[in-house]
C-alpha cells in the first residue's frame, strides 16, 4: 500500500518514524541490480546483508556504484521486506543521521503491520468525498459487466496517522473474481487520475467488525444475481 502521495523525503522520514503502521505503509525507493536481479544492500559489521532503502530518491541514485547498472523501485516498505531473502535485513536512509534498520528476523513485524487492516492499528474506513465522483461512477459501470461481482463499495480509508487512501470493497462469488475486479479498480483509477493511491479489498478478508459494518453502508453498486 502507497500512503504518502505528495510528502517530500523529509516529511515521509519523519511520518514513518513516528508510527510503526506507518513505518511498514510508508513508501521508500529500493535499488534492484539490473544483471542479478537483487536488491543493491551492504553487509553490515555483523556479517547480515541489508538491503538498501530511501525515502529520498535522489539519496538512492547517488548510493549507486559507479559502472553498476540498478533500476530504482517504489514501493511499500512491507512490500519490500516480504520480498527479500530470508536471511537479508534492510536498512533505511543509510546516510542519515539515524538510519533504520530491520534485522532477519523482525521482518515479519513489519509485513504484519503493512497490510490494511495490521492488528493494533486504528483502521478507520469513512465514506469517499465527491471529488471521487468521476471514479466511483466509473466502478458503478463496470461492476455489472464483471462476472461474479455482487456489491462495491468506496471508502476513505486511514490506518493509524498514515495519510488516507481510498479503499474500493468489493463483495463477489470467489477470491478470483475479486482479483480480476482489483485489476479493474487500478485500470479506472489510472484513467481517472486519481490523486491517491486505491487498494482494493475483498469483503471475505476483512476482519469480521469491518465487514459487518461495510454490508450496512449503501454500495457504489448491487448486481442482481439471476
Amino acid at each position: 500500500m502507497s500512503t504518502t502521495t505528495n510528502l517530500t523525503s523529509a516529511q515521509r522520514r519523519a511520518l514513518m518514524v513516528r508510527s510503526r503502521f506507518a513505518y511498514a505503509a510508508a513508501e521508500v525507493v529500493a535499488l534492484r541490480h539490473d544483471e542479478q536481479g537483487i536488491p543493491l544492500g551492504v553487509v553490515s559489521p555483523e556479517g547480515i546483508p541489508l538491503a538498501l532503502a530511501f525515502t529520498d530518491p535522489a539519496a538512492a541514485v547517488a548510493r549507486i556504484p559507479a559502472g553498476v547498472a540498478a533500476t530504482p523501485l517504489s514501493l511499500p516498505m512491507s512490500r519490500l521486506v516480504a520480498g527479500l531473502p530470508a536471511d537479508w535485513g534492510l536498512v533505511l536512509d543509510i546516510d542519515q543521521p539515524y538510519p533504520q534498520v530491520v534485522q532477519p528476523d523482525e521482518k515479519q513485524t513489519v509485513i504484519a503491520a503493512g497490510g490494511p487492516f495490521p492488528d493494533g492499528a486504528e483502521v478507520t474506513l469513512r465514506p469517499a468525498p465527491s471529488a471521487s465522483q468521476g471514479f466511483s461512477d466509473a466502478l458503478a459501470e463496470r461492476a455489472p459487466l464483471t462476472p461474479g461481482v455482487v456489491r462495491v463499495w468506496l471508502f476513505r480509508h486511514g490506518v493509524d496517522i498514515v495519510p488516507e487512501d481510498l479503499m474500493v470493497v468489493v463483495a463477489t462469488a470467489d477470491r478470483d473474481a475479486a482479483f480480476a475486479f482489483s485489476e479493474i479498480v487500478l485500470e479506472v483509477a489510472r484513467a481517472h487520475d486519481v490523486p491517491v493511491p486505491v487498494l482494493t479489498a475483498w469483503i471475505d478478508e476483512l476482519p469480521v467488525e469491518h465487514a459487518t459494518w461495510v454490508r450496512q453502508q449503501p454500495p457504489l453498486a448491487h448486481v442482481e444475481r439471476h
